[in-house]
């Protein structure tokens, strides 16, 4: 595609005026759909939050320090780097005081969702599409799951915006601007070499529509991601992270190696079929139409490269939704956007005044039922996203650590037994130091030979022996979570002695 056909825009349109009070509108309305689910609870959409949240308080303080005690037998203790550099940064001037912090970080993660609605809108119409704030509406009713990952207090919020800036440049032919945005992505998330991937994607959609090799595309994202790795704030320990989170994390997700079998979160796990279909129906919708508009407007001759680039690229992001659920944050914008752009190409203002003549009754009973439809869809979507979020639980472990923060001295070690355990315990005490969080890869690549001591205890594999268990890891006190029954069973069984309980979680004494 040459940038010139990314720029086009629509013949004709409405007015000014209507065009800025249907945005607006629109805008309006986003912005109480991600507060609702947003502010449905007063905790954290997302547990994993609370370690952002906390690290961010601290950012100001701890600097660019490249060891990370808080975690004793992750690779990070003494090569840490921030996956998540530019996301901290934001959230910082937010949650600088630990007394109001979750409600800042709640108040700072509705404002990046509706940045990610806005920044669909504005590619929307700079690559041309028609009638962006319709489909920014599609977007805002793409089902709970999309919703909820939307409103999650994590990193991948903005990398949402970032995957949507990247295939605007490329579709506009931005190569410089890609380059940049590489660099950004690199400070900014895990996975930075997702916009690699898609640019390749739009390279093989533009050889085989348009019968044209454009190398640059993809070449400028590389550049700009290796460029960002290579001088981001915490090289080389940024380069290792890199490979931990990209190749060995996402064998373990997928079956493809490693000697044992590690917990990996939810969000790895596959996703059925139904689920597309139930919670994410608007999305479901757009990829079906926009495969039969693909056939009518290809049998019409008037298909565009930028939707069949944006064909290729949802279906890409389909491909790995089907292998981690986690995928539905990139899926959805993908899937809105290639059946924005076909239905575009399929219909243009000159054709439907022509069927306007012939046939008005007929259209403006299509209009009055598509509407009703996005209606019903917005008010589905939005009622699904604010029960689930409901249904999530507060942070069961918030007593138990503020208790030890309270009752041990400061700067010893503590055990747990879930690696999910450290978010919770890190986000209300990080005066003390845990076994491992976040990942369990981070102590696998570091220590297998105790990370599968301690996968065999949580497990129930082999009984927990207080003393043993301590001296592995350097503990006095052990909490475990009420949320794993077994596990208490297991702390029982081992007679260790209760320090402190409460509906959430136990406080045992190890030694």
């Amino acid at each position: 595609m040459t940038g010139a056909e990314g720029e086009a825009k629509p013949r004709g349109g409405m007015p000014k005026g209507l065009a800025v009070f249907v945005s607006c509108a629109v805008a309006l309305w986003c912005a109480h759909v991600m507060r609702e689910v947003q502010f449905a609870t007063p905790w954290l959409v997302s547990r994993d939050g609370y370690y952002h949240v906390q690290y961010a308080h601290q950012l100001p303080e701890r600097g660019l320090s490249r060891t990370f005690e808080a975690m004793q037998h992750s690779f990070w203790k003494d090569h840490f780097s921030d996956k998540e550099f530019l996301f901290h940064v934001w959230l910082a001037p937010w949650v600088r005081d630990e007394g109001t912090m979750i409600r800042q970080a709640k108040f700072a993660t509705w404002l990046l969702g509706l940045a990610v609605l806005a920044a669909f809108g504005l590619a929307l119409r700079a690559t041309g599409v028609r009638a962006p704030p319709l489909w920014v509406l599609v977007l805002a009713g793409a089902g709970n799951h999309f919703l909820f990952r939307l409103a999650e207090c994590r990193a991948h919020v903005l990398s949402i915006g970032l995957f949507i800036a990247g295939v605007a440049l490329l579709l506009r032919g931005r190569w410089v601007l890609v380059g940049a945005l590489g660099f950004i992505y690199s400070w900014s998330y895990a996975a930075p070499h997702l916009l690699v991937g898609i640019a390749c994607v739009h390279a093989v959609a533009l050889l085989l529509w348009d019968r044209k090799f454009e190398w640059r595309g993809a070449a400028a994202a590389a550049a700009g991601v290796f460029a960002g790795l290579l001088l981001h704030p915490y090289t080389p320990n940024s380069l290792h992270l890199w490979w931990v989170q990209n190749v060995v994390v996402l064998r373990q997700a997928w079956g493809l190696g490693g000697d044992i079998g590690l917990h990996l979160g939810e969000e790895f796990g596959s996703i059925l079929p139904r689920s597309l279909v139930m919670s994410s129906t608007a999305v479901f919708a757009s990829l079906l139409l926009g495969v039969l508009f693909t056939v009518l407007a290809a049998r019409a001759g008037r298909l565009s490269t930028r939707s069949f680039a944006l064909f290729l690229i949802a279906g890409t992001c389909l491909v790995l939704y089907a292998l981690s659920a986690r995928f539905i944050e990139y899926l959805a914008p993908a899937a809105v956007w290639f059946a924005a752009s076909v239905a575009g190409d399929l219909v243009d203002r000159e054709r439907l005044a022509a069927w306007w003549k012939e046939r008005p009754g007929a259209l403006t009973f299509a209009a009055l039922a598509s509407a009703l439809l996005l209606v019903a869809l917005q008010l589905r979507s939005l009622e699904q996203a604010t029960a689930e979020t409901r249904r999530t639980r507060g942070p069961v472990m918030a007593g138990a650590a503020k208790w030890v923060r309270a009752s041990v001295p400061p700067g010893t070690n503590v055990a747990h037994l879930n690696w999910g355990d450290f978010v919770q315990l890190y986000g209300f005490d990080p005066t003390h130091r845990y076994i491992n969080g976040l990942d369990p890869a981070f102590m696998y690549v570091r220590d297998r030979s105790r990370v599968e001591y301690w996968e065999n205890v949580r497990t129930g594999r082999i009984p927990l022996d207080a003393a043993e268990f301590a001296d592995v890891f350097d503990a006095d006190v052990l909490i475990a979570t009420k949320e794993v029954p077994r596990q208490i069973r297991i702390c029982e069984n081992a007679l260790l002695d209760v320090l402190f309980e409460d509906e959430g979680a136990v406080v045992y004494r190890l030694r």
